[in-house]
Parts: C-alpha cells; structure tokens; sequence
C-alpha cells in the first residue's frame, strides 16, 4: 500500500513539473523579442495565459483584413475588366492567350470560348496579311523584356475589316523568370478612317487649287504681254484714249497675279508638315527686324521690345512668317506724318503651358466695321492704293492655328492695332 502511494505521488510530481515546464516553453514562444515591443515580466507560469490568447486574437484579426483587402481588389479588378471599353488580354509571347476580358468579343465578334480553343493562333490568323508581320514584331519586342505599341487591320467575326491599335508590356514571372505579356486593344476605326478621308480631301483640294492656279497663270501671262507690246508701240501715244483702259487691265492683270499667288501660299501652309522644336522668340525677331531694317529706317520707326521673349514650341520658319508679316503690315499702314512706335511684349497666357506675345503699333488702325474679316482670305482692311494680296493676315492666322496657338486682334481707326498671338511654350519652360 505504501508502495502504491509513494508511485502515484512521484506521478503526480512528474506531472506538475512537465505542466511548467510546457508553460514556459510556450511562454517563450509567444513573447516578442523585437526592440519595438515592451518585454512583459510574469509573477508566475500561469499569468502567461493571457498573453498566448491575445496574440492569436491580432492574428486572426490581421487574417480576417487580408481576406477582406483580397476581395476587394478581386471586386474592383473584375469592375475594371468587364466595363473598360477595350480588349484586355494577358497570353504567352507566342501569342497563346491565357486570359481575355469580356469585351474581347465585342470588338472581335469572336466568342471567349473559340477565343480560347485558338490558342496561339488567334491573334495572327486575324490579322490582315500585310500587317501580320509587324503583330509578331511585337510579340517578339516583349519577348525580350520592352513594351510595344502598333496598329493594325483586323477580320472581325462579321467579315468587317478594323483597325485595331495594341499596347502589349511584358509582365516578368517570379516563379520561371520567363515574360508574359499584358495586351489592352481598342478600336480605332473611325479615327483611322476620318483621317484618311481628310488626308485624301486635302490632297484633292491641293491638287484642284495647282491645276486651277497653272491653268490661270497661263492666260495671265498672255494678257500682260499683250499689254506691254501695246505699251511699247507707238500705237499709245498715237491714240491717248487706250491709255486709260490699258492702265486699268494692268491693274486688273496686276491684281489677278495676286489672286493666283495667294491661293497657292494659302495651299502651301494648308500642306506644310507641321515639324515642332523649341525656337527662341527672341532670336526670330532679331532676324524679322534685321530683315525689315531698310523699311523702318525709311518709315522713321522706333520698335521697342521686352529685354527677353520666350522659348516656344514651334517651326522656325512659320514663326518668322508670322512676326515678319505683322512688322510689316505695321510699317505698311503707319498714320501719316505721326512718328511710327511699334512695342513688342508679352503678358499673362490663359494656361501657364502657353505664353502671350503682343504686338502693338500706332498706325492707322482698322475700322470696326472691317475688324472681324481680317483674317478671312482676299478681305482687306486697308486703302486700295496700298500694295496687299488680301491673304496676309489669313497666312498669319493659319500658321499660328498650325502650331498649336491662336491670334487676336483689338484696333481702334487713326489710334493703331494690338495683335495678341498666344503660342505653346517648349516643354522645358513650362515649370518656370
């Protein structure tokens, strides 16, 4: 019986201490050792209980943010894929598509499963045949790493033929280290199509307005040599009353001539490319005054301008025609006798992306009654005796709208005209 005893008790023993000894083990576990978190000193092993228990209550709460935080960009991707109107696709670079959004089959008219059984086929079989090459340029450009942009004609389901444009960027798989690509492809066919309309109309009016010149050039010619034989003959003088007529055919001839020549500067800005690169204002109105030196210091005029013009983003060749036909129309129309002062500046632009320059002389000025036709082609608002096609002011118009900016004009009669031409500053002058 004793012995019996003594066993249980020794049992009992190894009990309790294993129960500790687990307790402090556990213990040990659970306390953080990090510098950040205070260390927690215990008074006994089963003070420690607590402690096991609120570390897991953080954890299933921190597990319970992260499901919540997964479905929500599950939620929000699937709202993004299924609205966007564009075809979004992520495949291999061989072409196999492994996922496409729903409204693939809108611009495709192909359904996702038939999408899908095309594996890699899909994207080129397609493709109209002479732009097949540059799609698998692409694919082979994001193969190796770099993104790629192209457009191309595409077979729509219904036989239609549209023009696609994609932007494919590799995406680097973690787990192989191999690239897979990301496709978002939209539909620009009626943008590729109102382009090429407007392409073909303008290369018809330019034709029309060639011939159309060439043809009047021809009979012009013809009249103004008739004329200066019948000037040099001594059939003039013999018959003083040609003399009028004849005088008046010259001017009509003259003015014809003009006719002709502004049409085609009209044409010629119409068709010019439109190259744009920084250009320094200040060094393209040094050349136009340069240019115009012999007629300021005939006309007695004082140009004064601002220390420092902007840098614009522009064509230096347009610029100069622009500032070279408002200096000169300026010197044109100067008010009589009255000293010419023609300012050159700038001011505040309407959007920190543009800048304002204004030219301002004191000449004759332009009537209100004259103002809102000024830039409308063969529409003069000075005197007839003074030497002017009609197209200047239109050229001006056009070459400013060409590159990006817009012109205005304020004018008072006999108290002089401001011309105000807001322009896009270079892309390095926009910050200041």
């Amino acid at each position: 019986m004793i012995y019996v005893a003594a066993t249980l008790a020794f049992l009992l023993c190894a009990l309790a201490a294993l129960y500790v000894a687990t307790l402090n083990h556990l213990t040990r576990i659970v306390t953080s050792t990090d510098e950040d978190t205070p260390r927690i000193r215990f008074s006994g092993a089963f003070s420690r209980v607590p402690v096991i228990g609120r570390r897991t209550s953080e954890l299933e709460s921190l597990v319970a943010r992260l499901r919540q935080s997964d479905t929500d960009h599950r939620t929000r991707y699937k709202i993004l894929t299924e609205n966007v109107a564009a075809a979004v696709m992520l495949h291999e670079v061989d072409g196999t598509i492994l996922w496409c959004s729903p409204f693939t089959e809108v611009i495709t008219g192909f359904p996702l499963s038939e999408i899908y059984r095309n594996k890699g086929s899909f994207l080129t079989a397609n493709v109209q045949e002479e732009d097949r090459e540059i799609v698998q340029r692409s694919l082979q450009i994001v193969a190796t790493g770099e993104p790629f942009q192209c457009r191309y004609r595409f077979y729509h389901k219904s036989g239609m033929t549209l023009w696609l444009e994609t932007r494919t960027v590799p995406i680097l798989d973690n787990t192989s280290n191999e690239y897979v690509a990301l496709s978002i492809t939209i539909d620009v066919t009626a943008h590729v199509m109102n382009q090429l309309q407007v392409e073909e109309r303008n290369k018809d009016l330019n034709e029309f307005t060639y011939m159309l010149s060439h043809d009047l050039k021809a009979p012009i010619v013809t009249i103004s040599g008739m004329l200066g034989i019948l000037e040099e003959e001594s059939l003039v003088t013999s018959n003083p009353q040609l003399v009028e007529p004849l005088t008046y055919i010259r001017k009509a001839t003259k003015r014809l001539q003009d006719l002709v020549v502004g049409v085609l500067e009209l044409a010629r800005i119409s068709a010019a490319e439109r190259s744009l690169e920084p250009i320094s204002l200040g060094d393209v109105m040094a050349e136009v005054i340069d240019e115009h030196r012999i007629q300021i210091q005939q006309s007695e005029a004082t140009i004064t301008t601002v220390e420092e013009l902007p840098v614009v983003l522009g064509n230096r060749t347009q610029l100069y025609q622009v500032f070279s036909n408002l200096i000169g129309n300026a010197i044109k129309y100067k008010k009589g006798d009255r000293p010419l002062v023609i300012s050159i500046d700038t001011e505040k632009a309407s959007s920190r992306r543009k800048t304002s320059i204004v030219i301002s002389d004191n000449g004759r000025g332009i009537g209100s009654d004259k103002i809102d036709s000024i830039f409308k082609p063969f529409n003069r608002a000075g005197e007839e005796t003074i030497e002017g096609t009609g197209v200047g002011l239109a050229s001006v118009k056009k070459l400013v709208e060409k590159l990006g900016g817009s012109i205005k004009v304020e004018s008072e009669q006999d108290q002089g005209t401001s011309f105000t031409i807001e322009l896009r500053k270079a892309p390095e002058s926009v910050s200041k």
